[in-house]
């Protein structure tokens, strides 16, 4: 309805400056124009139309005081009626400024044009059709002299009607030409609205997702002014939007810097809310528009105090746990060395005091008492190392020297574990280049020793093992591989575990020792196992240039 109006304000303001711009000009030359057969109509036709003008601002207020949908269609008819009665204006000004002679019939082109503006394409034909009949109306009846209009005497009939033509043809042709821009119009407006209306819908649906996404969410521009905050940022920082957006990044996230830079960044601040301390973990990317150009920032970031309260309570209960089961494992690998003593310390009592004490048994019971104390000794030793290593020694170590030296000392053990005939073989493919890497010797050479002996009671039927060495960028990869009895599945992941072991005597050590090691040197050591297949080790160690 504002358009309406807004059209119809338009119409009457045309009309008043159209007519008072030819009256002005009319006066401008005295008033005698030869051709006005009746000029002293025109300043009547003047004010008449003053007069009209401030009838349509009553009507047109009036209309407006009531805005409904009758109040429309009123509009419509108020509208229709200006254009049927300027129709009439036009015409009679025809006939008072010498109709055929007239200067002012192009004002009923004017008048199509005004129909299609106010009214649309559909009255736009029958404007056309209303002032060619009117104006040929007139043309006729001034040549038949019915209408006292005088006229050049040079004009004949034939004159007559080729203006009625001319005039005709330039109405409708006016009128098509407007209609079809009309449509055009029409169709331009509504694929404007229509990609108005999608652009509204999709700027909603950001603008809910952004809300409602759990992450805080920030857009700066270059220099880190705040431009968009939202509503989980809000929540997370204590901060309403209209504050933030009078802050930088750095005013409210101290960690970041000043100079705002891409990257992954992580720190505390404070809630303003309640002065609590959080936890703050913050992406930060860079908007970039299709020309390369930096156009700001987008900042996603997480309040991570409650994840890191739990995980740091989750390290408490495993390491409390990993205590408690060091502590049964220790328990029950001390308790069976100290029963066997306990039992041979009873044995030798009971001889002594029933007198049949002899010294071959004596010698026997005492050994096994030696060799129970020998394993309770390695036991703590291999726990001692276990539980404060020291520090490694790094110097720079031929890395072929402590291999040759580990495979030497695992070959003179293996008649130890080839008894009942079995056939065990030690391969080791010496590599040709000389490895260097910073360790501590005798760490690495027990590391290769545990992997080493590991597979060679693996061997319970015999088989090889084989051990290589290869250069891979700024690592070196050794590889214990056996054909032994493997690892089951769910052992497999227990292995590197203190005091875990599937072997009768076992310490449950080795493995565990052998991981810490290669930990303290910033290496890594990986297993697979196929169960009577056998076990590959690779131990990955920096360095080998």
């Amino acid at each position: 309805m504002f358009v309406e109006i807004r059209k119809i304000r338009a119409l009457i303001l045309l009309r008043v400056g159209v007519t008072y711009l030819l009256l002005a000009s009319f006066f401008l030359y005295g008033g005698k124009f030869a051709v006005f057969p009746f000029p002293d109509l025109l300043s009547n036709l003047a004010v008449f139309i003053f007069i009209l003008t401030i009838l349509y601002l009553l009507v047109l207020k009036k209309l407006q005081k009531s805005p409904d949908i009758k109040t429309s269609g009123r509009f419509h008819v108020f509208t229709y009626f200006q254009i049927v009665f300027d129709s009439f204006i036009i015409l009679f000004l025809i006939i008072i400024t010498g109709g055929i002679d007239s200067w002012f019939s192009f004002l009923l082109l004017v008048n199509v044009i005004s129909a299609g503006v106010t009214l649309g394409r559909a009255p736009i034909m029958i404007a056309a059709s209303l002032n060619s009949i009117g104006y040929g109306v007139i043309i006729v009846l001034q040549f038949y002299q019915i209408l006292k209009v005088p006229y050049s005497p040079t004009l004949i009939g034939q004159d007559f009607f080729y203006n009625i033509f001319a005039n005709m043809t330039a109405l409708f042709l006016t009128a098509y030409l407007s209609r079809n821009l009309l449509i055009r119009l029409e169709r331009t407006s509504s694929t404007l609205k229509q990609t108005e209306s999608d652009f509204q819908d999709l700027y909603s649906f950001h603008r809910e997702v952004i809300e409602n996404i759990p992450a805080g969410l920030i857009y700066t521009d270059k220099a880190g002014k705040i431009m968009l905050f939202n509503r989980p940022a809000e929540k997370i920082t204590g901060i309403l939007r209209e504050k933030a957006a009078e802050k930088t990044l750095y005013d409210i996230f101290e960690f970041v810097p000043v100079q705002i830079d891409i990257g992954i960044f992580k720190g505390t601040i404070t809630d303003y809310t309640d002065d609590s301390e959080k936890i703050i973990e913050m992406k930060i990317s860079a908007h970039i528009n299709n020309s390369g150009h930096l156009l700001g920032f987008v900042i996603a970031f997480e309040d991570q105090t409650r994840i890191t309260e739990l995980q740091r309570d989750m390290k408490e209960k495993e390491k409390l746990a990993a205590i408690g089961e060091l502590s049964a494992n220790i328990a029950h690998e001390i308790r069976n060395p100290l029963a066997a003593l306990r039992t041979s310390v009873e044995m030798l009592r009971e001889d002594s005091l029933s007198g049949t004490l002899k010294p071959e048994r004596t010698t026997r019971i005492m050994d096994i008492a030696i060799k129970e104390m020998d394993r309770l000794n390695k036991i703590i030793t291999d726990f001692l190392i276990y539980s404060s290593p020291k520090p490694p020694s790094l110097t720079s170590v031929d890395l072929n020297k402590v291999l040759r030296e580990s495979v030497d000392m695992l070959r003179t053990s293996v008649i130890t574990y080839a008894e009942g005939g079995k056939q065990i073989s030690i391969n080791f493919e010496e590599p040709e280049r000389l490895l260097t890497i910073n360790c501590d010797e005798d760490k690495i050479k027990q590391v290769f020793l545990n992997l080493g002996i590991n597979a060679l009671q693996s061997l319970t039927d015999g088989g090889s093992l084989s051990i290589s060495v290869k250069h891979l960028g700024g690592f070196v990869k050794i590889t214990f591989s056996d054909t032994g009895t493997g690892i089951e599945k769910d052992v497999l992941k227990k292995i590197f575990y203190p005091f875990y072991t599937t072997k009768k005597g076992g310490s449950g050590l080795g493995l565990a020792i052998v991981y810490r090691i290669i930990e303290e040197h910033s290496g890594k050591v990986k297993v697979v196992s196929f169960p009577q297949k056998g076990t590959t080790f690779d131990v990955f160690l920096p360095g080998g240039g």
